[in-house]
């Protein structure tokens, strides 16, 4: 009797190998044909000839054999659980298709403070992105600088993960013309999270541009992941500070103050160009100028707008503001969109900053994403599959992407840039109606 069971959970146990191995098979054929062969799915592509020897040989009855074949089935899982070869960001929801142009500037007034060597002036990169016009066919813009030839890491993940991004679909068409409506077109500069690199925001913004703004996206060199220089190198990020240092509120102040002076610099260099008949800079309107920003560049977008009257209004994405503000500057308008806050605990400083900005300003707005956290507003979720995104974010923190918190916060960006720089009437309600999980907050 008893042999007779076992020997029925042996058959019932290879039928459920077997449909496992089955399945897999499938799906690794499916991915051949689809997308061709990547090296991150060569584990995969091993392990299933070793899974289908082992079946099919006889010591399949053996208990040690069994927990082996299990052992690699899971294996030949992971690939597929954790690693996106070419992931898919989020595509613009605007009316406008989107063009992008890469600038890369050199401020000949500023020695870089972050290098050793005395002789290095400091670099800014800009990308734009834009309502695109004409025929949108073309190159797609490369999601990060420096494909193919990438340092070992680019911030803490290796970069041989990123072999394939150049097919990446960024969904802005490389120098393509700007369209034309017989106005010129507002400007938004937006500033990236400290460490990030521009490339990290390309979902963003895309899809703001597609609404019909000129989106310019800084990186700033040393700091960023990773940025090509205006002669070719790469620069990577040096953090130059010593863990467990005390002054690293002084230097995070410093930094802010890096970014502040890159701003001024980019708005010098739009002034500068804004007079060349029939270039790109022609059709931007220099009398509405935004900023935004996430983490510490939405904190450096709003403090770059205290000082300095050339820019309009001002978004900060979850950011904390190191050092202190003008004693007096005119009201302005100021959003500040969060993730969830709800452990108030942990975030006295950023609180105690963002109240200065409203106080600074004359006050603003404030909304929260509920269901979302200080990485919910980037592309590195997207990076991951979904599995290892929702794995991250209960282990880690790294935040879930969804469309709908994509859409939400480019939708509050959209009406209040639409307000303060086109002057037509404010519609918050509207978006916090339409998209679930927004809760407007007292400043």
């Amino acid at each position: 009797m008893t042999s007779a069971y076992s020997i029925h959970r042996l058959n019932r146990a290879n039928k459920v190998l077997a449909i496992s191995i089955s399945l897999l098979s499938l799906l690794l054929a499916f991915q051949l044909f689809w997308k061709g062969f990547y090296w991150q799915y060569l584990p995969a592509y091993l392990q299933m000839c070793v899974l289908i020897t082992v079946f099919v040989s006889k010591t399949l009855r053996k208990k040690l054999m069994r927990i082996v074949l299990v052992v690699l089935l899971v294996a030949a899982l992971i690939p597929w659980s954790i690693f996106l070869p070419v992931p898919t960001l989020i595509a613009p929801s605007g009316d406008y298709a989107v063009g992008t142009q890469i600038f890369r500037w050199v401020d000949s007034t500023r020695v870089e403070q972050i290098t050793k060597d005395s002789s290095d002036l400091r670099n800014v990169i800009v990308q734009a992105w834009y309502p695109a016009g004409g025929k949108t066919g073309g190159t797609h813009a490369p999601y990060l600088d420096g494909l193919h030839r990438l340092p070992p890491n680019v911030n803490v993940l290796p970069s041989f993960l990123m072999d394939h991004y150049d097919q990446i679909n960024t969904y802005g068409i490389l120098n393509a013309p700007t369209a034309k409506t017989g106005n010129k077109w507002p400007v938004i500069l937006f500033l990236p999270g400290y460490g990030a690199a521009r490339a990290f925001y390309t979902s963003f913004a895309a899809g703001l541009a597609s609404h019909g703004y000129v989106v310019l996206c800084l990186d700033h060199p040393y700091e960023s992941a990773i940025t090509q220089l205006v002669n070719g190198k790469l620069a990577t990020t040096i953090e130059n500070f010593q863990p467990g240092a005390p002054d690293r509120l002084g230097f995070m102040k410093n930094r802010l103050d890096i970014r502040v002076a890159d701003v001024q610099f980019v708005l010098n260099q739009l002034e500068h160009r804004n007079s060349s008949i029939d270039s790109f800079f022609a059709s931007l309107d220099l009398n509405r100028i935004g900023i935004a920003g996430h983490s510490l560049g939405g904190a450096t977008g709003a403090a770059a707008m205290a000082y300095d009257s050339r820019i309009k209004a001002a978004v900060n994405i979850d950011g904390t503001l190191y050092g202190g503000l003008p004693e007096s500057t005119i009201p302005r308008p100021f959003l500040l969109v969060e993730s969830n806050k709800s452990d108030t605990a942990r975030f006295a400083r950023y609180e105690a900053g963002n109240q200065l900005l409203f106080k600074t300003f004359g006050g603003g707005y404030r909304y929260e994403l509920s269901n979302a956290d200080h990485y919910s507003f980037t592309d590195v979720p997207l990076l991951l599959s979904p599995p290892a995104r929702l794995l991250a974010a209960h282990i880690f923190g790294l935040g879930q992407v969804s469309r709908r918190t994509h859409l939400s916060t480019v939708s509050l960006l959209d009406v209040f840039f639409d307000h303060s720089l086109n002057g037509n009437p404010l519609q918050m309600d509207t978006i916090v109606s339409r998209y679930r999980g927004i809760v407007r907050k007292s400043g």
